[in-house]
């Protein structure tokens, strides 16, 4: 792996910021891959280690941030019960699938999906109501399950992704979409990575110090968000919607 020889303690220092913010960031509102995937790609690491290894920063992550929401009681566990193993397995499949995908494709597949992400969620934030509908194991699963899969194929905006869903289709308030958005996340991280680590698609180099780093940030996210609430959690929401759209217009731009 040639690649490594350019990852130096510069990077490492980059890669550890990073995932204390995606950390933060991914506790309270979700698309903490939104930050971490981009820095990955800019570094030069080819696109499906950098998969692999933002799967792997940010399981730790999100198990941190699912134990502090638990301890809490914030996590509705009836729901998160009914879709934590199609989720799993849905993730699962994802990143099977996206080994068999060019680095290319992958990478440009990443690239689009994070501006379209952002559009389409800041658009349903604005929207989002009650609806009535009856709480079935159907329901859970579809507004759920195919999250799941997006997460083990490509990843950025997945812990949004499941708030806004679990917000809109399940009609959680946005603490409790948020609380129960992270042990989802973690199964979905989960059956990602372990299709990623039989396929020795993790650098560990970058994984580790970066895991440490979002167990740092998703701790304190997590306790941010309990703290202020639901109006705090919109906030931030909005912030990384903003901030990510500049970003990659930036890109764009400058590409």
């Amino acid at each position: 792996m040639e690649f490594l020889e350019d990852i130096s303690t510069t990077w490492i220092i980059i890669f550890v910021l990073t995932g204390f913010i995606a950390g933060y960031i991914d506790s309270i509102a979700g698309g903490g891959g939104m930050i971490t995937i981009p820095m990955l790609l800019f570094s030069g690491i080819p696109p499906i280690f950098v998969l692999g290894t933002n799967k792997m920063q940010s399981v730790v992550g999100a198990l941190m941030a699912t134990i502090k929401y638990t301890i809490n009681k914030k996590v509705n566990w009836k729901i998160v019960s009914i879709a934590i193993i199609p989720c799993l397995l849905a993730s699962y499949i994802g990143s099977l699938l996206v080994m068999y995908l060019s680095d290319e494709i992958i990478q440009w597949a990443i690239l689009v999906s994070i501006p379209i992400a952002l559009l389409t969620l800041l658009k349903k934030s604005k929207k989002i109501k009650e609806e009535d509908s009856e709480l079935t194991k159907k329901n859970i699963i579809l507004a759920t399950a195919p999250i799941g899969f997006y997460d083990g194929l490509l990843g950025p905006g997945t812990g949004t992704y499941l708030t806004i869903s679990m917000k809109k289709f399940l009609h959680l308030d946005y603490l409790t979409s948020t609380a129960s958005a992270k042990p989802l996340n973690f199964a979905t991280n989960f059956g990602s990575v372990v299709a990623f680590l039989f396929a020795a698609k993790i650098l560990w180099l970058v994984a580790i110090p970066m895991g440490l780093a979002n167990i740092a940030g998703s701790y304190i996210g997590s306790h941010y968000a309990i703290k202020g609430g639901e109006a705090f959690i919109k906030k931030v929401l909005i912030f990384v919607l903003v901030s990510m759209l500049l970003a990659n217009i930036i890109k764009i731009i400058v590409s």
